[in-house]
C-alpha cells in the first residue's frame, strides 16, 4: 500500500516588510520497515513575488542509513503575474498528460489573445532514494487559450529518455467549458507517440440544480497513467480499463449527501456493472466532523467483488481529533489468499495551533499479502514571527 506524503517547507524573508515567517518541523516514524521521515516547513516571501519551498525525507531502509529530498523549489513571478518559473525538485502535470516528479526548471507565460505558454524540463526523480541515471532526462510544453469565462482549451507533448532512450513520449489535449450557469462539459486525451495508442481519454458532462447535480463520464486509461493507491478500494479498482456511467449527487438535508455511480467497466473483453452508493452526513455546519458509508459492487472477470466503506472524523475537545476508516471486500472467488479482505486506520489526532502530534495504526489483508500492520507516528511544532 503505498503512501504519498507532501509538506511544504523552506523559505526566508529579508524585507523588514515582507510576509511574516512561519516555520515547522515535523518528525513521523512507522513501523512496516525501519524508516523515518524529518520534514521542515516554512513559508512567508522573500521579496515581491519570490518564495521558496523544501522538503527533505530523511530514512533508514535495510541497514543503510539515506537522505532524500521530495521538493526543494524557488518560485517566482512578476508584479502583473504574467510570467512565474521555478527551479529544483517538484512535480509537474500539463494539462492531459501524467504528473512527473523532476529536478528541473517550468515557467508560466501568459501572451496576448488570452494565450498561455508553460515548459518544463529536466531529470527525472528515481523513487526509492536512488539517483537517476546519466543522459536521462523529461521535457514538456503546452499551449493553452481561454475562452473568456466559459472556459479553456490546450495541447500538451512530453517525452522522457532514459541513458539517451526514448521510453516515453505523449501528446495530450485538454478543454473545459461552461454551458451557462448550471452545464459543465470537460474533455482530455492522451495519446503515447512510443508506443502508439491512447494512454487516457475522459468526457464528462454535468448538470446543476439546486439540491441536485448529475454527471454523465466516459473514460480510458492505460496501465502507464494509473494512479497511487491509498487504500484497499484502489488497490482493486484503479486497473487499465474503460468505464462509462452517471453519478448523481442529491443533498437531501443540509448535512446530508446521497450519491450514486452507476455504470460499466470493461478489461480487454470482460464487461461487468459497477454500482457505488455513497452517503456523506457532516455533523457541524463546517463538515470538521462527519460520517461517510459507502457500498460498491466492482471488479471484471474472474475479479469480481463487493465492498463497504466507513470513515468518521470526529472533532474532540482539547485539539483532538479522531479518525477512522474501516473497508471490507468480499471477492467473488478465492484464488489462495482467502476471500474476504479487511483493511482499516484508526488515528487520534491534536493540534493546539503550535504543537501537532498524532499516532496512528493501519492494518489490512489483500491479494498481496495474508496481513500487515503499520504503526505511524507524528510530531510537529510551528514557530512564527514578524
Amino acid at each position: 500500500m503505498s503512501r504519498l506524503l507532501v509538506v511544504a517547507a523552506l523559505a526566508a524573508t529579508s524585507r523588514a516588510d515582507a510576509d511574516p515567517l512561519r516555520l515547522r518541523a515535523d518528525a513521523l516514524t512507522t513501523t512496516a520497515a525501519p524508516a523515518g521521515l524529518l520534514t521542515l516547513e516554512a513559508d512567508g516571501a522573500a521579496g515581491p513575488g519570490l518564495s521558496a519551498e523544501a522538503v527533505v525525507w530523511t530514512g533508514r531502509l535495510a541497514e543503510e542509513s539515506r537522505g532524500d529530498v521530495l521538493v526543494i523549489a524557488v518560485r517566482a513571478r512578476t508584479a502583473d503575474g504574467r510570467a512565474s518559473g521555478r527551479v529544483g525538485r517538484f512535480v509537474e502535470s500539463l494539462g492531459a498528460l501524467r504528473p512527473l516528479h523532476v529536478d528541473g526548471v517550468a515557467g508560466r507565460l501568459r501572451l496576448p489573445l488570452q494565450l498561455a505558454v508553460e515548459t518544463y524540463g529536466g531529470i527525472p526523480v528515481v523513487p526509492g532514494l536512488a539517483t537517476a541515471r546519466s543522459w536521462s532526462w523529461a521535457t514538456g510544453a503546452r499551449i493553452s487559450r481561454s475562452l473568456g469565462d466559459a472556459g479553456s482549451i490546450g495541447v500538451a507533448y512530453a517525452q522522457q529518455r532514459d541513458d539517451g532512450r526514448l521510453v516515453s513520449e505523449e501528446l495530450g489535449v485538454d478543454a473545459g467549458a461552461a454551458l451557462g450557469r448550471r452545464d459543465d462539459l470537460g474533455a482530455k486525451l492522451a495519446y503515447d507517440l512510443a508506443n502508439p495508442g491512447i494512454a487516457e481519454v475522459a468526457v464528462t458532462a454535468s448538470h446543476r440544480s439546486k439540491a441536485l447535480r448529475t454527471e454523465l463520464y466516459l473514460s480510458h486509461r492505460a496501465a502507464s497513467h494509473l494512479l497511487p493507491a491509498t487504500s484497499l478500494f484502489t488497490v482493486l479498482g484503479d486497473v487499465p480499463a474503460e468505464r462509462a456511467g452517471a453519478v448523481v449527487t442529491w443533498r437531501c438535508a443540509p448535512r446530508l449527501d446521497l450519491i450514486a455511480d452507476l455504470g460499466a467497466r470493461r478489461v480487454d473483453r470482460d464487461v461487468a456493472p459497477q454500482a457505488i452508493v455513497r452517503a456523506r452526513l457532516r455533523l457541524d455546519d463546517l463538515g470538521t466532523s462527519a460520517l461517510t458509508g459507502e457500498l460498491r459492487r466492482d471488479g471484471v472477470g474472474p475479479d469480481t467483488w463487493t465492498g463497504a466503506r466507513g470513515t468518521a472524523r470526529i472533532a474532540l475537545p482539547h485539539s483532538l481529533a479522531a479518525t477512522a476508516e474501516l473497508e471490507l471486500v468480499i471477492a467473488d472467488r478465492d484464488r489462495g489468499l482467502g476471500a474476504v479482505w479487511p483493511w482499516g486506520l484508526a488515528a487520534l489526532g491534536w493540534d493546539d495551533g503550535t504543537w501537532q502530534a498524532a499516532i496512528a495504526v493501519e492494518a489490512s489483508a489483500s491479494p498481496q499479502d495474508r496481513h500487515r500492520v503499520d504503526v505511524l507516528g507524528q510530531l510537529g511544532r510551528r514557530w512564527g514571527s514578524r
